[in-house]
């Protein structure tokens, strides 16, 4: 079978798994009181987005891996990730600035998100030995999408603000 067509219903799969998790066990928790601390560890997910720095390391992915789409990758996500923290710890601190800070995250998250996959389906990279990493675009990347839709979705909520 096609390298995309079998990426692709991974990707589609763990979208739907992980759309149901949030579905059945998160959005009925969000309420007024709950909404700070939802937030809170779903940015807590993404602050392990400084992972994709391994793609520099030796073996990691193929060698035609283009280096640009690399950078892309690993400097994307660890901005995210970075960004993330920073949110996490001021919505810990009970910040006023930590929505707009949140925001912020979502913003350049969305922006990696959207222009790293367009660069590797251009790239075509599914048809790379990506090793472990596999498992970051067939897994991790599903999560955070679902994952940055539900935190759109909190500060959207009129009441939140």
């Amino acid at each position: 079978m096609n390298s995309l067509i079998i990426l692709s219903m991974q990707c589609m799969f763990s979208m739907l798994i992980f759309y149901l998790i949030v579905k059945w066990y998160v959005i009925p928790e969000i309420n007024k009181e709950t909404k700070f601390e939802i937030l809170a560890f779903l940015l807590l997910i993404n602050v392990f987005r400084y992972l994709p720095l391994s793609l520099f390391m030796p073996g990691q992915v193929a060698e035609d891996f283009p280096f640009y789409l690399k950078e892309s990758i690993a400097y994307g996500d660890f901005l995210s990730g970075f960004l993330a923290l920073i949110a996490l710890l001021l919505l810990k601190s009970k910040k006023k600035s930590a929505v707009k800070f949140t925001w912020l995250f979502s913003i350049v998250s969305i922006l990696d998100i959207c222009i790293v996959m367009t660069l590797a389906m251009i790239e075509k990279v599914y048809l790379l030995p990506l090793g472990a990493n596999y498992f970051t675009v067939s897994v991790y990347v599903p999560m955070l999408i679902v994952i940055q839709i539900v935190i759109l979705r909190i500060l959207t909520v009129k009441s939140f603000q």
